[in-house]
């Protein structure tokens, strides 16, 4: 049977390729939130330091991780959804394809054996 809808399968092949990007740009922007803020706590803690003496405890550095950790979570939960979302619906665009060529071949098999 002919393959059809190019321009459809280009349309799937994109949205999984898309879906991709977005799950490596996600898991790449939790960790670089998380080591940003890790890096601004140790600033913070630092000046802390040094204004207060040698008695701010590391409260700088520990805020500082753990609110990158906090938002870490949050991208990797809110873009692995939508990465999750689009290479599914690029999968959903090829599982729709697959369905009409399943019916388009069983249509002509049936032709087939009427003929006989």
């Amino acid at each position: 049977m002919e393959k059809r809808y190019r321009a459809i399968r280009f349309i799937g092949s994109l949205y999984k390729i898309i879906g991709m990007i977005v799950g490596v740009i996600t898991v790449l922007g939790a960790l670089g939130s998380c080591i940003f803020s890790a890096l601004s706590g140790s600033i913070l803690d630092n000046a802390l330091s040094q204004t207060l003496g040698n008695s701010s405890g590391g409260i700088g550095l520990f805020s500082g991780l753990l609110g990158g950790v906090i938002v870490g979570i949050f991208l990797l939960i809110y873009g692995g959804i939508a990465a999750t979302i689009l290479y599914a619906s690029g999968e959903a665009i090829f599982l729709l394809i697959d369905m009409e060529e399943n019916t388009r071949t069983t249509a002509f098999l049936l032709q087939q054996q009427t003929r006989r």
